[in-house]
């Protein structure tokens, strides 16, 4: 299979069947390198110039074909390519247009540090009419600037090898042939046709940009930071990524800046190490809800009836020692327990009974990830003031996506202005000892990636997880080994999922998104699902079971590219 850059096709106009020209140009050898939608864009004497070239094909030994594709009616009269509507076509037509960019990418190549280039590799042109057939074509009266050999048509969608063959064998006046040299042919995909940094940043720029994007939802998100300023309570919803305990965060030091004691609560015990590993603060104190009520109750384990008779005197009496209370995985407080205590109502009561006034109360929570109770709060559900967050701040969009797959469809504004990252891949092990394998190939792969913040999730319990037995103090080869449980609230740059069936995803499918919306570059699958249990997933999931490909349309479900490990 060809490689494709990049992997899907980029937008392209409806109707123009590069879709499908993308898909066919897929089957050719893997020695072949195509760049879809090619742009060239140069600023001369103060003006911007700008070309795009439908289909760039590279061959190291073949040379580069730009490719220029026209789907639909086409029509020729008095020396002016028309549209069948009959509007002509800008750029004097296809093949000029073809032949144009082809020398705008020699000069692109010509006026880089690697110029000598350009005369040691062999340029062509052609144009795909995908729409006519080849009998068609043949009955046309080419103009001038044409040729019948440097077009294309309709059978090549279905076997484009011979055709794109074809125009490479043709020779140019120059007499050029191709002849690089290994290290040329790298240094020209990396410097000029795939700059490295577009194919895949470095992990460290990668976690320096996602500051810059938090930073940017800061600035873009402004209006609700500043909204809270002016109202003192609230419940703030958003799905995995949009940076809730970051602006959480950002409330309380905002808080402690000005003097004010903040009461941080959580749920995860981990989240909360996390905090005051990286903010801590004489004044706010990051607790767990139970580690709060047995800090309050002077108690070894929680007693939220004694929690609940002092909060009400802190409500009675005005005396209550925190100005602002600030709740993170607030979806989490629905249990029993909490509930028929009303501790969350409390704490409001009592952090706005303070003589301060300017104190406040604020949740934070994800509705998707209620996997510790099953309701949420009833503060949170019978909130006056209730705002939600939508963009993602913490995944790529290819990740997202893959997190949010089995959810039902909650619209693309996530993916706004998101970095889209590469897709996701599921791997395919028929035996334990293939998903070990597996596991040691991805985490060498990062690892040279220059990923080394990688974790591993299991959607299991640790003492039922397949790698019960392969780690050691919860790390396998370096890496943290843990529930996607215990884990939520937390991220890594890199997140394997292991001990994904139809039967754990089928149990609880808000664990999948949980785990995987950990992942903030790269998230990899591990299964050892046969064609039946996809299909069976499959049927539950989109409720039918015909799949021709059962573990690829199953990974293609998932947003994922599938993997079989041998």
């Amino acid at each position: 299979m060809a490689v494709m850059i990049p992997e899907k096709p980029c937008q392209f106009p409806e109707g123009s069947l590069e879709d499908i020209m993308f898909e066919a140009l897929k089957k050719l050898p893997d020695e072949y390198m195509v760049f879809h939608s090619f742009r060239i864009t140069k600023v001369k004497n103060g003006t911007v110039h700008e070309s795009e070239t439908d289909f760039v094909i590279f061959h190291r030994e073949k040379g580069i074909l730009c490719l220029e594709a026209k789907a639909g009616a086409v029509s020729y009269r008095d020396g002016e390519w028309r549209y069948g509507n009959g509007v002509p076509m800008h750029n004097g037509g296809p093949f000029n247009q073809a032949s144009a960019n082809k020398w705008k990418l020699m000069g692109l190549i010509g006026n880089s540090s690697l110029g000598w280039l350009v005369g040691r590799i062999k340029f062509l042109h052609g144009v795909w009419f995908p729409s006519l057939s080849s009998g068609e074509l043949d009955s046309i009266s080419m103009p001038p600037e044409a040729d019948r050999i440097m077009v294309i048509g309709r059978e090549a969608l279905e076997d484009p090898l011979p055709y794109i063959e074809t125009l490479f064998s043709l020779d140019v006046r120059a007499g050029v042939v191709t002849v690089l040299s290994e290290n040329e042919v790298n240094r020209l995909i990396r410097e000029i046709l795939c700059p490295e940094f577009n194919v895949f940043p470095p992990a460290g720029f990668d976690t320096d940009l996602k500051h810059m994007v938090f930073h940017r939802m800061l600035d873009e998100q402004a209006g609700i930071l500043n909204f809270l300023t002016e109202q003192k309570t609230a419940v703030i919803n958003g799905a995995a990524g949009t940076g809730k305990t970051l602006i959480a965060v950002e409330k309380a030091r905002r808080h402690a800046s000005d003097g004010s004691r903040v009461l941080f609560l959580c749920y995860n015990s981990e989240l909360r190490k996390y905090l005051v590993s990286r903010h801590e603060s004489s004044f706010i104190d990051f607790m767990t809800l139970d580690g709060y009520v047995c800090s309050l109750c002077k108690t070894d384990i929680p007693d939220y009836e004694k929690a609940a008779r002092k909060l009400r005197d802190y409500v009675a009496f005005g005396n209550f020692p925190y100005e602002h209370v600030i709740v993170d995985e607030g979806q989490d407080f629905g249990r029993d327990a909490i509930e028929k205590t009303e501790i969350l109502q409390l704490l409001r009561d009592a952090v706005m009974e303070t003589e301060n006034s300017q104190s406040s109360f604020y949740v934070f929570y994800d509705r998707l990830q209620t996997v510790q109770s099953d309701r949420l709060p009833e503060l949170i559900e019978k909130a006056d003031c209730r705002l939600t967050l939508y963009r993602n701040c913490r995944n790529t969009e290819n990740v997202s996506r893959a997190s949010m797959s089995l959810l039902p469809d909650l619209g693309n504004k996530l993916f706004l202005h998101g970095i889209a990252g590469r897709i996701p891949r599921m791997h395919f092990c028929e035996t334990q000892e293939l998903q070990i394998k597996a596991l040691d190939g991805i985490i060498d792969e990062l690892k040279e990636s220059g990923i080394d913040d990688i974790v591993i999730l299991t959607l299991e319990t640790e003492a039922r997880s397949f790698m019960k037995n392969a780690t050691v103090d919860g790390r396998y080869r370096g890496c943290r080994f843990t529930t996607c449980r215990k884990f939520k609230g937390l991220e890594a740059d890199a997140v394997i999922l292991v001990d994904f069936t139809d039967r754990t995803v089928l149990s609880d499918r808000l664990l999948f998104y949980v785990g995987a919306s950990r992942a903030r570059i790269r998230l990899e699958v591990v299964t050892d699902m046969d064609n039946d249990s996809c299909r069976n997933l499959m049927e539950k999931i989109v409720g039918k079971r015909d799949f021709r490909r059962p573990t690829r349309d199953l990974a293609a479900i998932l947003n994922c590219m599938a993997v079989r490990e041998r």
